[in-house]
């Protein structure tokens, strides 16, 4: 079955003003089905990568409210945390490490700047545990300064900026890059003078309850232990053997410590326990149904495009009424006319497919020079650059491919049906 190539490019050239408009159309869906997938994709690939460092895989323990009284507990009463609680932890067959952190509530300050993120109070072994990387030329907590109760502070890149750059210096939008070192300057912390020793490489990844690590200041536990001798831990981070039920650890970890406090073990409000690895699948669920939707919005676009095209094959239809009683009069059968009209259709899609894809693989290209580096916002969402990944341009295919036999499929059926008959009758 031989489909007249040459018939079918004269009907197209014979509406060259509506299918120029309607390869337009097609373009600029494609565009926008192409571009809104691909930056859903970015800012998935983004979130995942900030959020698959720092506290990513932990658990993240924190007292709570005990929603029923038993032992020397009541109703509504809180529980605080010890330092000494992070023992019991560990002494569980199924935990890899565990580590306490404590909130220092004194203001970071140098001179007249300051920073508005509370020291956090951690012993040198949280820096293997969440992935923190030092910057060249500092260093961070050691067991000394631990040991020694040293005043000493490391700080987030941001938090540094803030310190010991200009006020007016300072933007959200724009890139940041410290104007001294701070590493052996003094700081306070309240009225107490500290010397930082180390300043943390710029990323995007986050800690304890979503804590920014760019921001955070961090100082020796025991230090704090000095300043606050009775004080209670903000937390335990807990790091899970590979192959265990997290669901399960949680609960056990709950009713040890219940038990340890003369506690309900079944209270399930007494402690919270966070799972960062849930949190992030639940992100990451989010984020494809954010991506599903903007591909929705740009095959709403598609789909109008495709009435374009479905409007320009029945003018062609209408207009080569005759040509097709002639052609079904000499042997032609409905099947070849509606192929015929179909991959008209097809060739339209195509041409403003290539179009589209085209458009937007140089708008993502662009993108990738615009002076972004540096940038905190761009910086805190894990650098989601547009990705027009092989999934998507197969997905934009599809979408093509389906809306343009879904538009030529009605015209291509009125063709099918003309009779020899009509066709004479016609103008």
């Amino acid at each position: 079955m031989m489909l007249p190539i040459r018939q079918i490019y004269q009907e197209m050239a014979a509406e060259k003003l509506r299918l120029l408009l309607t390869i337009l159309a097609v373009a600029w869906g494609t565009l926008c089905i192409a571009t809104m997938l691909a930056t859903g994709e970015g800012l998935r690939q983004g979130l995942t990568r900030s959020s698959q460092s720092g506290n990513g895989n932990l658990l993240y323990v924190t007292g709570g409210y005990a929603s029923q009284t038993a032992g020397r507990f009541f109703e509504g009463k809180a529980l605080s945390l010890q330092a000494d609680d992070v023992e019991l932890v560990r002494a569980l067959p199924f935990i890899q490490r565990a580590e306490v952190s404590a909130q220092w509530d004194k203001r970071v300050s140098n001179q007249d700047n300051g920073t508005w993120q509370r020291p956090l109070a951690v012993n040198p072994e949280y820096q293997s545990l969440t992935g923190i990387e030092i910057a060249k030329g500092g260093r961070w907590i050691n067991p000394l300064d631990n040991q020694q109760q040293r005043k000493v502070v490391v700080l987030g890149y941001n938090a540094a900026v803030q310190l010991f750059n200009s006020e007016d210096d300072w933007s959200w939008l724009e890139p940041q890059t410290l104007s001294i070192n701070p590493v052996g300057q003094l700081i306070k912390i309240g009225d107490e003078n500290f010397t930082v020793i180390g300043v943390i490489a710029q990323t995007s990844a986050e800690v304890e309850q979503g804590t920014p690590i760019d921001y955070a200041v961090f100082v020796p536990f025991r230090t704090w232990q000095r300043f606050n001798p009775n004080a209670t831990i903000a937390a335990i981070n807990v790091q899970l053997n590979a192959t265990v039920d997290r669901e399960k650890a949680a609960q056990v970890i709950k009713q040890v410590i219940a038990r340890k406090y003369g506690a309900s073990a079944s209270d399930t409000q007494l402690l919270q326990v966070e799972d960062m690895l849930l949190r992030q699948k639940s992100m990451r669920r989010f984020l494809f149904g954010l991506q599903g939707f903007l591909g929705i919005i740009g095959l709403i676009t598609l789909g109008v495009a495709g009435i374009g095209i479905a409007n320009v094959m029945y003018a062609t239809v209408k207009r080569s009424t005759r040509d097709i009683g002639v052609r079904m009069a000499v042997g032609a059968t409905p099947t070849t006319i509606k192929l015929h009209y179909l991959v008209q259709a097809l060739l339209t899609m195509s041409l403003g497919g290539l179009a589209g894809l085209g458009s937007t693989y140089g708008l993502i290209t662009l993108l990738r020079y615009a002076p972004l580096e540096g940038n905190m916002l761009f910086e805190q969402l894990g650098k989601p650059l547009p990705e027009l990944s092989f999934s998507i341009v197969f997905l934009v295919i599809a979408a093509l491919a389906i809306v343009g036999v879904i538009a030529a499929w009605f015209p291509a059926n009125r063709a099918a049906s003309i009779t020899p008959l009509e066709a004479l009758q016609s103008e």
